[in-house]
């Protein structure tokens, strides 16, 4: 009896001494395999860490996609882009080459020395850039179809931008931030969000201001087009006591479109506001627009916003984007109209 007793002891011993191993081995295991994830999930993290993204604006998203993702922070960075440009260089960031500086934005002198990529609507000198094999290469988005593969093939990066007539002031600002979010400090974030708040309260404030009233916008010279309140200008005479005729008269999608002299003049809007790319100067483009008078003064003549004197001739600072500089042009936009309103 006792030494079956002393054989069953024994037996539970063995188990109990395996179970302990096995178990032992299983928290073991167990153990491993979670590090292993933490250490995984910590690769991952320091990659992430390592990664520089570039983030596309919401209206971008749909075609570019949420962002681009490159491995490090580009140092070698060409761009092609004056609203790009003007984000980099507030944010302290100095490119190896840009497109033409334009003469109506107040760069730093550094800026204009250094070397000039030829850049147009349809073309640009992808061979000097290729060449330069910079770490990105930032430029306007009409330029992709044409030039987007050849330097995808060399192995360069391309982020890009909006530009032309037919971009609103909210894209132009949901841009200029989201590129700031991307290159600049929080500071220099504050900054630009807090500019953009203040020309927007100045714009509110002179809508509250003055009456509102009836205007159209003559694209061209002489008058080829019209804009509704989605192109450039229309997009910031909107934010103003303005009422756009043309989206009257076009459709809702439209942004810059044909100009039909018999609709403007059944319209007959108060205002007119003329602006053209080939007018560097207002002076310039009221000149022109004196000869089509001339030429044609059956159709002028019929116009209240012509026999008042109420067309106010813009410089072609207005015609297209130009990124933040937005925000001084509408300033100064208002400056004119409070002259103009005070006097009339």
């Amino acid at each position: 009896m006792k030494k079956r007793c002393s054989i069953l002891l024994t037996a539970c011993l063995m188990i109990a001494a395996l179970t302990g191993c096995s178990q032992t081995q299983t928290v073991e295991q167990t153990s491993a395999q979670t590090t292993e994830v933490q250490q995984t999930e910590e690769t991952l993290q320091e990659k992430e860490a390592q990664t520089f993204s570039i983030g596309y604006p919401s209206y971008l998203q749909e075609s570019q996609g949420e962002a681009l993702v490159l491995e490090e922070k580009p140092e070698d960075i060409v761009v092609l882009s004056n609203s790009a440009l003007q984000i980099l260089v507030a944010c302290g960031i100095e490119p190896v080459a840009v497109t033409s500086p334009h003469v109506q934005i107040d760069y730093p002198d550094w800026v204009r020395e250094l070397p000039v990529i030829s850049t147009g609507m349809s073309d640009l000198d992808s061979e000097s850039v290729i060449s330069m094999q910079p770490d990105l290469v930032i430029m306007g988005v009409h330029l992709k179809e044409d030039y987007g593969q050849q330097f995808q093939d060399a192995g360069i990066p391309v982020y890009y931008t909006s530009e032309g007539p037919s971009i609103t002031y909210q894209e132009v600002k949901e841009e200029a931030i989201t590129l700031t979010e991307s290159f600049g400090t929080k500071e220099q974030l504050e900054k630009m969000k807090s500019d953009f708040a203040e020309v927007e309260q100045r714009a509110a404030d002179f809508r509250e201001k003055w009456d509102s009233k009836q205007m159209m916008i003559l694209f061209g010279a002489p008058p080829s087009y019209q804009q509704t309140s989605k192109g450039y200008l229309g997009s910031i005479l909107a934010m103003l006591p303005f009422e756009n005729m043309a989206d009257q008269v076009l459709s809702e999608d439209s942004r810059t479109a044909s100009l039909d002299l018999e609709s403007l003049l059944e319209v007959n809007p108060e205002i007119l506001f003329a602006i053209s790319p080939t007018a560097q100067s207002a002076e310039d483009l009221q000149a022109v627009y004196a000869e089509e008078f001339e030429k044609n003064p059956k159709i002028w003549s019929g116009l209240q916003a012509v026999k008042n004197d109420q067309v106010i001739w813009l410089s072609n600072e207005y015609v297209t984007s130009k990124g933040v500089h937005i925000i001084q042009s509408i300033h100064s936009l208002i400056d004119m109209l409070e002259e103009k309103f005070a006097v009339n």
